[in-house]
């Protein structure tokens, strides 16, 4: 599958992380609608963590975003282009995914009931980079070390989550699962069952996703796991600081670019940001903030930009940033 989306044409809109808040994803779907109408932009694109709340349940509406993106894409088609992000891609790999004392995925995977297999199947399907004839590209969560590998470049490039997951399975095969259950149980210092109840929201053995979270202690032992951690959940500059991470940028920019535009800048979310934005990576990246990430949250933004003038650097987009709160 190709993680990579080219945008030749068009104005397009950014938002990132809006982590299960539905008044302002619903602000943001129906700005986008608005200018669309009056055929001021073209094509919606949402960087990732568009799930997972800290609020209390009752405010967590993420499985009813996950359900209208789905409903929007039949309607706009590749006009609206959605990225995974690392709270997405837990899902796809049963991980328990925590900060602190709070825990993200039960709540979202209580909630999933019938529509689990269709909201599976939509996250697994979801690119991972947008770049544009402008030279900006697009992900989630920014550069990474392995982004200096050719090699794990293209393997991320051509990603596929279903590889990764049946050699998991493969290494727990069924008559040895009722031990290696006990055996996770016992690491985990609680029974299996407690386990998949607490984190799935299975309750029943003979369900078919019973064993996902036996199976994903296996999957994420696969170097392709590693990689593809790698790329959605770390700290970027604030864990490599910005000489290394301008180069990891560099390097992300380069492989994008290959038989295609030059990329000269990076738009992504994932991190916080004082005042909606930060400019990093010796200018390369814009970091964007459209939700919870923005301190203060008044200071949400997107990014609209026209995917075929050139960009050259990160001055020239800051013009093209709006606030959600202005509309």
């Amino acid at each position: 599958m190709n993680r990579v989306v080219s945008l030749d044409d068009g104005v397009v809109m950014v938002v990132t992380d809006l982590h299960g808040d539905w008044p302002l994803y619903e602000r943001y779907r129906d700005i986008f609608l608005a200018l669309r109408e009056r055929h001021l932009v073209d094509t919606l694109v949402l960087a990732g963590d568009f799930i997972h709340s800290e609020g209390p349940p009752e405010t967590d509406r993420s499985l009813d975003i996950v359900l209208d993106l789905m409903a929007l894409r039949q309607t706009l088609g590749p006009r609206l282009v959605v990225l995974l992000g690392n709270h997405e891609m837990a899902h796809l790999y049963a991980v328990v995914l925590s900060k602190g004392d709070f825990t993200y995925t039960p709540r979202f995977e209580a909630a999933l009931g019938q529509h689990r297999d269709a909201v599976l199947a939509f996250f697994d399907g979801l690119p991972f980079f947008v770049r544009t004839r402008a030279g900006v590209a697009i992900c989630h969560a920014g550069a990474f070390p392995q982004a200096c590998d050719r090699k794990a470049m293209a393997r991320l490039f051509a990603f596929s989550h279903r590889d990764v997951w049946a050699r998991g399975a493969a290494r727990a095969p069924l008559p040895y699962r009722e031990p290696l259950r006990r055996r996770v149980g016992e690491l985990s210092a609680a029974p299996y069952a407690d386990l998949v109840r607490d984190y799935l929201g299975i309750t029943d053995p003979h369900d078919p996703h019973y064993d996902d979270y036996l199976i994903s202690q296996f999957a994420m032992a696969e170097p392709d796991f590693d990689l593809l951690w790698a790329a959605f959940t770390e700290s970027n500059e604030l864990q490599y600081g910005e000489v290394a991470y301008s180069g990891y940028v560099e390097a992300l920019l380069y492989h994008l670019s290959a038989d295609y535009t030059p990329q000269s800048v990076l738009v992504v979310g994932h991190v916080g940001c004082r005042n909606g934005y930060r400019v990093t990576a010796g200018g390369r990246q814009l970091r964007l903030a459209s939700g919870i990430h923005a301190y203060p949250y008044e200071s949400a933004r997107y990014l609209l930009f026209d995917a075929g003038k050139p960009v050259e650097n990160i001055r020239a987009l800051l013009p093209g940033m709006g606030s959600v709160f202005a509309h």
